[in-house]
């Protein structure tokens, strides 16, 4: 018996698009592989970043040791690198006639486990007081303005001020 199978090879030129086809399709899966790690880790990065860099747009910001040029004013504690998936976020909202005294203040009550709220905060997510900062909401006191930022950062059912 004789075998009546007719196969033909593919010609050279075609093995040769065959390959350079397949390397371009190699090069476009490993930079989609890569660009999905690369997004996630910029996701992650915005995700992880500082939290009023969407609740407080536009406004000043300072480490827990430095101050501001207005002394008085509505403000607002919270942490660098803070998960805004979070159902907890940590904004702390007040006003205050004197920011220098009031931030040193604050920051003492932490430093000595004073400000129950905070402290079980910064145990559970490992946050340390260089992770502390301030921000600058409002440069009038004002107990409204006050209370609209309290609403709208959620820092009454979703933060410290409970």
């Amino acid at each position: 018996m004789e075998n009546s199978t007719n196969i033909n090879s593919l010609p050279s030129w075609g093995i040769a698009i065959l390959i350079v086809v397949f390397i371009i399709a190699l090069i476009i899966a490993c930079w989609g592989f890569l660009s999905g790690f690369n997004l996630k880790r910029k996701h992650s990065v915005t995700s992880s970043s500082i939290v009023w860099n969407e609740l407080f747009i536009n406004k000043k910001a300072v480490k827990f040791d430095e101050s501001f040029e207005i002394n008085n004013g509505i403000f607002a504690l919270t942490f660098a690198k803070v998960e805004k998936s979070d159902f907890f976020l940590p904004i702390y909202i007040f006003e205050s006639d004197d920011f220098k005294h009031e931030s040193k203040e604050l920051i003492l009550k932490i430093l000595e486990n004073k400000f129950e709220i905070i402290n079980n905060y910064m145990k559970e997510n490992k946050k340390t007081i260089k992770e502390i900062f301030f921000v600058q909401l409002e440069e009038i006191n004002s107990k409204t303005k006050k209370d609209e930022w309290i609403k709208l950062t959620g820092s009454k059912n979703r933060g410290f001020n409970t």
